[in-house]
């Protein structure tokens, strides 16, 4: 199986002597009890490319959030090229030279793409009336600049998603940011768009602009990043050139611990737990959202699902599980699952694991041990003459707590006050304990840290191996990859193609999300 592919070799810059850009000293933050930030010292220099990682709530996102005057710090300075700057808003950030573009892109989508460029730059002329026609001969000497084809006059709701991250990057350029902070800035793109969105940054970079980088994936930061910090509960804990590191290492500095390794070792079997026959799934208006997918998945077997979001995963789940009318079949434990409702599905075996865990996969306000037992509260384990069993429940949830290490006070927690981590343990434990015969999973690691990740690949692959088949919806090819017996590519509502194990390659993957078969059709 061939790896991510890499941007390419480019001079990594080390120089400590190099001037910075800005700097933040002896930063510290609480939110009532909780201290998010204590003495966060670091700087950015003059054109290098600065990884900032850590687990969910190390901390990065509070310290860029001060940075870009989002938040105020409890105590501390941002100085910005040696003088000490008040940060009171993005504004103040943006005028600093300072630009970010988030994890969900900060755009409207019924203007323009040049509409979208100028907001908050307008500066109008004469009579009050905006200049467009400067704005639009300064944008298209952005794009010229950076080889991006961007239709200035086409509305941003029609563009695909790497069209809208270099839309805010233009937005960022037109601004004249000399710091660009990205925020998980792959998580939708495909392996292609990845690359030249890196290729783009390293210009960037040459030019002297400096990149602040926040992600998870450990692989880009070593291929990417000049200088690397590690941040753990709220403190600065490791510095690293990227030269005298790598992922094994990171992962463990994250963590505070050596990080075990998954290894996939296929449990595929002959028998056929869930076939889909030309599954449709028709929009109110305009072409089908799914059209005539066909595929199945044997016991013990992890299918992949990968796509360019939008192209119809989220309606593949939900005529699976049962939240969205379909034609077609979907045959399961014996019989055509499709005009059964979501109980019905699961009280034949199936389990789900929603993608966004607080709206679909937990009730906020529930304690842990509510939601442990979620959808069982009926079961003569838990409830005697139609009383529940307090101490049966408590046994029980207690018994899921330790087996899958949710952090917690207790079970009597509110789970909307774990973390991102637990809360996602939270949902693992409860579908995986009622050891389902066919498990539905979508985006699984989405906003968890890398040891969590472990910990979740870790218990699906377990799952499998007792013959469980599973359908692992995820836009994370390196989570794919590792957990999938094969791969279909979902591009247009269509299956475009199927790839064995042996078979799996981030370039062919990504030419079939974007419309290219590769040679594999499915």
């Amino acid at each position: 199986m061939e790896g991510r592919p890499t941007v390419g070799a480019r001079v990594k810059q080390n120089e400590t002597s190099t001037p910075a850009v800005c700097r933040l000293s002896g930063i510290s933050k609480a939110f009532g009890a909780t201290q998010a930030l204590q003495d966060v010292s670091f700087e950015v220099r003059k054109g290098e490319f600065l990884a900032l990682i850590g687990e969910n709530g190390a901390g990065k996102s509070t310290t860029m959030g001060i940075l870009f005057g989002l938040l105020d710090p409890d105590a501390g300075t941002v100085e910005i090229a040696g003088r000490p700057q008040a940060m009171r808003s993005a504004r103040d950030a943006i005028a600093a030279g300072l630009g970010m573009v988030h994890q969900h892109f900060m755009l409207y989508p019924d203007l323009t793409v040049l509409e979208n460029i100028i907001v908050g730059q307008e500066d109008t002329g004469r009579g009050g009336r905006i200049p467009l026609a400067t704005h639009r001969a300064r944008a298209t000497e952005i794009l010229r600049d950076f080889d991006f084809a961007l239709d200035l006059d086409r509305k941003v709701a029609d563009l695909p998603v790497d069209a809208r991250q270099q839309v805010e990057i233009v937005k960022l350029l037109y601004r004249g940011a000399s710091v660009v902070i990205l925020d998980e800035p792959t998580a939708v793109l495909t392996p292609q768009e990845s690359i030249a969105l890196y290729r783009m940054l390293a210009r960037l970079q040459a030019q002297g602009t400096s990149i602040v980088l926040i992600t998870h994936k450990l692989d880009e930061v070593m291929d990417n990043a000049d200088r690397i910090l590690v941040m753990r509960r709220g403190k600065l804990v490791a510095e690293r050139a990227t030269a005298e590191t790598n992922t094994a290492e990171l992962a463990e500095l994250m963590v505070g611990d050596r990080i075990e390794v998954v290894e996939k070792h296929s449990a595929a079997g002959a028998d056929v737990v869930l076939s889909v026959a030309n599954l449709t799934v028709q929009r109110q208006q305009g072409k089908p959202a799914l059209r005539d997918v066909n595929f199945e998945v044997h016991a013990g077997e992890v299918f992949g699902i990968a796509g360019v979001s939008g192209n119809g995963q989220k309606e593949l789940v939900n005529a699976l599980v049962g939240l969205e009318g379909a034609q077609g079949a979907v045959r399961f434990a014996g019989r055509d699952i499709l005009p059964l409702d979501v109980a019905a599905r699961r009280a034949l075996g199936l389990g789900y694991m929603a993608e966004d865990r607080m709206a679909m996969g937990l009730a906020q306000a529930g304690s842990v041990a509510e939601n442990l037992i979620a959808g069982r509260e009926g079961k003569s384990a838990f409830s005697t003459r139609g009383f529940l069993t307090k101490s049966r429940i408590r046994k029980f949830s207690r018994d899921l707590i330790d087996r899958f290490d949710i952090r917690t006070p207790s079970d009597r927690q509110t789970v909307a006050k774990l973390s991102g981590g637990n809360q996602q343990k939270i949902v693992v434990a409860r579908e995986l304990s009622a050891r389902p015969q066919l498990l539905v999973v979508e985006n699984p690691c989405w906003g968890v840290d890398v040891g969590a990740i472990t910990f979740i690949h870790k218990q699906i692959l377990e799952l499998a191996a007792t013959g469980c088949a599973v359908v692992l919806v995820s836009s994370d090819l390196e989570e794919l990859f590792a957990l999938s017996d094969r791969v279909g590519v979902l591009c247009d509502g269509a299956l475009n193609a199927i790839f064995p194990r042996d078979g799996l390659d981030a370039i062919a993957v990504g030419a079939a999300m974007t419309g290219g078969r590769e040679g594999v059709p499915a």
